[in-house]
């Protein structure tokens, strides 16, 4: 298949455009003019140069594919409207773009974040028939976003995917935690107890072109994670083990947590730059659990995990050791 690929420059993207090479697919890449496109050079894949700002310019690129994916957003902004502009308005542009241009369209897939859908209660995940309660600005955003997607699903065959948190080979936001556990130290918010699930890059890639791949209802909404359920201190213990160091696990308030993040935000606000660490992401980590499964799309296409986090952790860390990044 000929696949348009949003955000194939950034962490998961590169991934996604990676794993269709694999399957045999055509991926064709969206770049902005300032993007660093070495790596998808480097795979020889054909890109199209436009913009997410300026969607109608991307009527020629979309038209003569067979199925897009869509990946690109922000996980941080210089302000909440920011959010919704490139998360939510942007995507809805998007997918009403192909539904007009190209109608014949065998897939288009949406990659969102559980943030649409809110907390967990405990180590029950979240039912995703349960109506959605974001706590931030940012997953509202992406639940805009889904919103505008699904609205299309009589029109044309879509999917939205939920990934949890993200890590892998080339991910700077989870380099942080690796970095520091290479240092000996592992900071988890208060007491370490909170659930969370995660998920390797590669299984993302994997479940995303799986959707392409397997015929699925339009309009289906699917979790995906590695499998297993972590507490802070745990995931603590997997990356620190990943890089083969002992760790000290620094319990940090969150009477700390919440002033660093008003030290963010005024840095941010001084320097007019995005930060990813405010008062948004605060009322995310303030969540007693953030799990989720795949039942949902195990069931409709089969696929599953491949990447425990112990055996990612070391993969990863592997990776950016190899890279100089730690």
């Amino acid at each position: 298949m000929r696949v348009f690929v949003t955000g194939a420059t950034g962490f998961v993207g590169s991934h996604v455009v990676e794993r269709l090479l694999k399957g045999g697919h055509d991926p064709v890449c969206l770049v902005r003019p300032s993007s660093n496109t070495a790596h998808l050079q480097a795979l020889g894949v054909e890109t199209f140069e436009g913009s997410m700002s300026r969607v109608a310019g991307l009527e020629q690129a979309v038209a003569g594919v067979d199925a897009v994916v869509h990946i690109a957003g922000i996980i941080k902004a210089r302000s909440f409207d920011e959010f919704y502009a490139v998360n939510g308005e942007a995507t809805g542009a998007l997918v009403r773009l192909v539904a007009q241009v190209n109608p014949g369209l065998q897939r288009f897939v949406a990659v969102s974040s559980i943030a649409a859908q809110g907390p967990s209660a405990g180590r029950q995940a979240r039912p995703l028939e349960r109506t959605c309660e974001p706590v931030s600005h940012y997953g509202k955003s992406k639940l805009a976003g889904e919103t505008a997607v699904l609205e299309l699903a009589d029109q044309m065959a879509v999917t939205v995917v939920r990934p949890p948190a993200v890590y892998g080979p080339r991910d700077y936001e989870m380099l942080q935690v690796f970095r520091m556990a290479s240092y000996g130290v592992a900071p988890v918010y208060g007491d370490g107890s909170g659930l969370l699930s995660i998920i390797h890059a590669f299984d993302l890639a994997d479940a995303i072109v799986s959707c392409i791949d397997h015929p699925h209802d339009t309009g289906s909404v699917f979790t995906v994670d590695d499998g297993q359920i972590y507490t802070w201190n745990e995931l603590g213990e997997h990356v620190a083990a990943g890089v083969g160091k002992g760790v000290l696990s620094l319990k940090v308030p969150p009477l700390l947590f919440r002033a660093a993040a008003n030290l963010s935000e005024i840095f941010g606000r001084v320097t007019k730059q995005a930060v990813i660490f405010n008062r948004d992401k605060l009322a995310e980590m303030r969540q007693d659990s953030w799990v989720c499964g795949h039942a949902a799309i195990a069931e409709a296409i089969g696929w599953t995990p491949q990447w425990p986090l112990a055996k990612g952790a070391e993969q990863t860390a592997a990776w950016y050791r190899e890279a100089g990044w730690i």
